[in-house]
């Protein structure tokens, strides 16, 4: 079930009468019940796979906090969670390219629907209750709803148990503004999916399916990808807090316009945040601050600085890695792993010379050209390009037609409106980008949501920026909606 489906508005806007018209005290079983109807509609036959391993993750969790053997039950439960999605996600490819295309009775399993997501939150809240930061959870049905909140379970935001748990035991009043606020943000979503994302999947799709495309649109292809990845990706995010938000419920941002980024490290400080924050928290530190590391580190008495950034760069390339692989099977997402841990370890130990360089040159800092390069260098480092092919076959005719078959006249020649979009839905295309990088660059000088800055406006400004915000969406219902990119994963 698309969040932009009729389907959709129909069970957000049942959940949401129900949600303040019954007592109070119901308001969770009202949220479980959604997310359950959510998840039946949008992944029916994996629904039960869930249940049942959230329901071993729950009596396991409470034999752990009364067991003197924390550290064994918190690896059994977190090994039973790789196991599982492994098998979920992983084997069924891996089966299909070894004995056919149905890969036997394994290759005819069904990845639940945000299936990495859930793995996820279920490891943070086992990791947590092993530290002793939370207390395990006595109520099933409590721990399925933070399992299954139907507006994270998608594609994120990746949530915590411990803020989202305390909201859902408050009691939530109607609150016309909060609830009008939820619908722009909502609504600020949808504008990023319909208007641009759905757009350029119409033309990257018609010419990733075209072997003949000319190098100038496999460039474009490969360029506009991330301007698709990030409107579809934060366009997602912002619905997701917009509908939690008309719930009275708080979920963490999921980004801070990346591409404005001056540096690697500064990128993932901006791009899937919650994902980043649970990296650092559950790999990087817990490598960073292990006993063996400690003791390497301590053992070094003369190259102590040199032992630490070598500690830092495994736990980096670990860290990596594994973010690659959650994003699924093929050895492209390994690449991807490997690219990101590239940029961010030689940008790690580059980044004393870096900070001299600025140093000794302190003018440029204020010069817009050099702030411009350094996010096109970092942009281009961090280039999503092992996302946008599906093997090295692909890369390898894309990077070949760019090469030898550029033919950069077919750009004005007519051959850009060969791909499925007329002169028309490009201009809409233009506007939708045009108003998306604006935003941005307000919400960046302001250092608030836009969301916020719109409701201060006088009533004329406002409508003016609903009715603009609602023709283009309402002009882009011709558009085919394409599922989520991340909902895959």
């Amino acid at each position: 079930m698309s969040y932009l489906s009729l389907a959709f508005f129909i069970l957000l806007g049942l959940v949401m009468l129900l949600y303040y018209v019954l007592p109070k005290k119901a308001q969770w079983i009202i949220l479980l019940a959604g997310s359950l109807c959510f998840y039946l509609f949008a992944s029916y036959a994996a629904l039960p796979v869930l249940i049942l391993e959230t329901l071993v993750i729950f009596f396991l969790a409470q034999a752990m906090e009364k067991s003197s053997w924390k550290k064994g039950y918190a690896a059994g439960m977190i090994i039973l969670l790789i196991v599982v999605l492994g098998i979920l996600m992983y084997v069924p490819g891996i089966t299909g390219s070894l004995f056919g295309k149905t890969g036997g009775i394994v290759g005819k399993l069904i990845a639940p629907l945000g299936i990495s997501y859930y793995t996820l939150m279920m490891i943070s809240y086992v990791v947590d209750l092993y530290r002793e930061n939370i207390k395990a959870e006595t109520n099933f049905a409590r721990l399925l709803l933070f399992a299954l909140f139907f507006p994270a379970i998608t594609q994120g935001p990746i949530n915590r148990y411990a803020p989202l748990s305390v909201q859902f035991k408050t009691e939530h009043f109607f609150d016309r503004k909060e609830v009008f606020a939820g619908l722009v943000r909502f609504g600020y979503g949808a504008f990023k999916k319909m208007v641009i994302a759905n757009r350029l999947a119409v033309f990257l799709n018609a010419v990733s399916s075209n072997e003949k495309a000319a190098g100038i649109f496999v460039l474009m292809d490969l360029i506009l990808f991330m301007l698709q990845l990030y409107s579809d990706f934060s366009g997602c995010a912002d619905m997701a807090i917009g509908m939690s938000r008309m719930l009275g419920i708080g979920l963490p941002e999921n980004f801070r316009h990346p591409y404005f980024s001056r540096s690697v490290s500064e990128y993932w400080r901006r791009w899937h945040l919650t994902l980043g924050s649970w990296l650092k928290d559950y790999i990087y530190y817990p490598i960073t601050m292990s006993p063996a590391a400690k003791r390497y580190i301590k053992n070094g008495k003369k190259n102590r600085k040199a032992r630490i950034k070598f500690t830092a760069c495994i736990a980096f390339f670990v860290l990596w890695l594994v973010m690659g692989i959650w994003h699924g099977p093929g050895i492209m997402f390994v690449f991807m792993g490997l690219q990101y841990a590239a940029a961010f370890i030689v940008t790690y130990l580059l980044e004393p010379v870096s900070k001299r360089f600025v140093k000794n040159h302190p003018r440029l800092e204020a010069n817009p050209f050099w702030r411009f390069f350094q996010k096109v260098r970092t942009i281009f480092l961090l280039w999503p390009i092992f996302l946008n092919v599906t093997s090295p076959a692909q890369l390898g005719s894309f990077v070949s037609r760019i090469f030898t078959k550029f033919q950069a006249g077919k750009l004005f020649d007519g051959g850009l409106f060969k791909f499925d979009l007329d002169g028309l839905q490009w201009v809409l295309l233009l506007i939708g980008f045009v108003t998306v990088l604006v935003v941005s660059n307000i919400e960046e000088k302001k250092g608030e949501s836009i969301v916020e800055i719109v409701l201060r406006q006088k009533l004329p400004v406002r409508i003016v920026i609903y009715w603009f915000a609602v023709i283009m969406i309402l002009l882009s219902l011709s558009i085919q909606n394409t599922e989520f990119i991340y909902a895959q994963y």
